[in-house]
């Protein structure tokens, strides 16, 4: 419990470091993709299968902060909608709250950050029957709704079409000093720039 506090304390002064009004606002941006998550980590079928990417769409905004011409600070805030799991009594919906910089180069430019993955699941109880081997177990379902926090690292390549139109690939690293544990979410978008406002 104690290191889900401190990355939340951590998550919450980057995030408003990134606000900050030391540097220029000159961006505000809307981004819609596609959130694959949990790669490989997510059992899809009685055999034992696993995801690689499904449709789940997600937009997020930004606020870019221009600290010099190639370094910008850029807070972020997304949101997936709601979708159905494996049982369709199961809806699950995740947010996402980053302190993100990007580092500009060219057309292209590098994303790293941090910042918390929050899932929101409800359902309507009962039990789920998976294959566990040679045998199933029954799994309970959420009779309410629930949430999880996950602090995350973001890595990620952005490519900058015009002055209006970008497109990002975002890793999110769930657990990244414990292998065990370790995840990846993998998101890609189109983002549409408003410029100064």
């Amino acid at each position: 419990m104690k290191k889900l506090k401190y990355s939340t304390v951590l998550f919450c002064l980057l995030f408003c470091f990134a606000s900050s009004q030391t540097a220029k606002a000159y961006d505000a941006t809307l981004s819609l993709g596609n959130l694959c998550e949990y790669v490989g980590k997510i059992q899809t079928d009685d055999s034992g299968g696993t995801n690689v990417c499904s449709f789940d769409p997600y937009l997020a905004g930004s606020l870019d902060y221009a600290v010099n011409n190639e370094l910008i600070l850029a807070p972020e805030i997304g949101l997936s909608f709601p979708k159905s799991g494996r049982d369709e009594n199961i809806s699950k919906m995740s947010f996402i709250a980053l302190a993100n910089a990007k580092y500009k180069f060219s057309m292209f430019h590098f994303i790293g950050g941090a910042g918390l993955f929050f899932t929101r699941i409800s359902g309507s109880g009962g039990t789920q029957d998976l294959n566990n081997g040679n045998t199933t177990v029954s799994f309970p379902m959420p009779d309410s709704t629930v949430y999880s926090r996950n602090f995350i690292v973001n890595l990620g390549l952005g490519m900058n079409f015009n002055k209006d139109w970008s497109a990002d690939l975002h890793t999110y690293v769930f657990n990244l000093l414990k292998s065990e544990d370790r995840a990846f979410s993998i998101a890609i978008n189109a983002t549409y720039h408003f410029g100064e406002f």
